[in-house]
């Protein structure tokens, strides 16, 4: 008997289901939603103590898009709420609301040290003891990878450096630095090095912005979620191909907002890419060498796949397993769940992750152990 879900009840478990699926964010759960639905014997493994435990921790001021595309299988955004950006906390609290109400079978707290593949099994070794599934699913995400570019100079520079990963809110970097007005350089051109900047400044700190590639800044809040049903209908009529590569114009874009206006009246300073470390400053590909307390780096994530190592080779620049739809083609019965690029371009958003969770749940149904 093992404790599952956040209800805390007892009930009875088999060491040796059908699919354990590794990974209580809305990937996961919306899996072993379809699972549940279709009768197929499963467990949910989560690492940490809460489900969603990935929108708990980003920064205080993220904001997902329209409620509209980030509601799981069986659940309606009600009209009122449809168009709204979703709140970090709130949409975690969604996620373990939406487990406790399917009564799906979960156990948080349990991390999966690594899987291997015996005869027709896997044996999964967590700190709660062995599993031997038939199938694995990996759902874990990316978001506990945080990737950081390597430059020259930069271990042994006295410069802070951490990830945006590990940025919560301005208070973060006064712990850090003792500094109400410390000069700050954040690394990026995305959303989320929108978010820090703009934080970042409105805290008092000096702010500067390093970046490789042009910024594109995304739609208006308001704008997009009006066009997001129909970007939707576009999405299903013409662009929802396996395979189909994602669209440069489609990729995650900085705010339209105050990081725009930030950036375009010179309040933030843009500065190009960094070429390497000096001890007490960053030296950039123009020649300039500046000073900074701290850098933030906001370059995004690899998937989350170190329990894996030594079942697959994952690519060595991108991180990804190497796959034939969302199996891996190294290990028959592992399959992955939440990568971006996994059926078509619509894999990276929750609106194609709600997709890709019936697909795979239809796939498992079918699937039948090789051996």
């Amino acid at each position: 008997m093992i404790q599952i879900n956040d209800r805390r009840e007892l009930i009875p478990y088999r060491e040796d289901m059908s699919v354990l699926v590794i990974g209580g964010g809305p990937a996961g759960l919306a899996l072993a939603q379809q699972l549940q639905e279709r009768k197929v014997d499963y467990l949910l493994l989560e690492k940490s103590p809460h489900l969603g435990n990935t929108f708990r921790s980003m920064a205080a001021n993220t904001r997902l898009g329209p409620w509209l595309n980030n509601v799981l299988p069986t659940t309606k955004a009600g009209w009122r709420i449809a168009l709204r950006r979703t709140e970090r906390e709130e949409y975690a609290q969604y996620l373990s609301d939406y487990a406790i109400q399917r009564n799906l079978q979960y156990v948080t707290s349990v991390g999966v040290e690594s899987v291997r593949k015996e005869d027709r099994r896997f044996r999964v070794e967590t700190t709660m003891g062995d599993f031997l599934p038939r199938v694995v699913v990996n759902a874990t995400g990316y978001f506990s990878n945080p990737h950081t570019p390597s430059f020259r100079g930069a271990r042994e520079s006295k410069v802070l450096q951490i990830h945006a990963a590990h940025y919560r809110e301005p208070d973060t970097v006064r712990r850090l630095v003792n500094n109400n007005r410390a000069r700050v350089l954040v690394v990026g051109h995305r959303r989320t090095a929108g978010e820090t900047v703009e934080s970042l400044y409105r805290a008092g700190f000096q702010v500067c912005l390093s970046h490789r590639s042009p910024i594109r800044y995304a739609l208006p809040s308001m704008l997009e979620a009006c066009l997001s049903p129909l970007a939707h209908v576009l999405e299903e009529t013409f662009l929802h191909w396996p395979e189909l590569p994602i669209p440069p114009s489609l990729k995650s874009r900085m705010s339209a907002g105050p990081p725009r206006r930030l950036i375009e009246v010179g309040l933030v300073q843009c500065l190009p890419a960094i070429s390497h470390f000096e001890e007490d400053t960053v030296v950039f590909t123009d020649g300039r060498d500046l000073p900074f307390d701290l850098v933030i780096y906001a370059t995004g994530y690899r998937p989350a796949l170190t329990h894996l190592r030594g079942l697959i080779q994952p690519d060595p620049v991108t991180g990804r397993p190497s796959l034939f739809g969302a199996e891996s083609r190294e290990v028959r019965g592992l399959f992955f769940l939440g990568l971006e690029g996994l059926r078509s371009f619509r894999s990276q958003f929750l609106r194609g992750i709600r997709e890709d969770a019936i697909y795979l749940a239809d796939c498992l149904t079918r699937y039948r152990v090789p051996g």
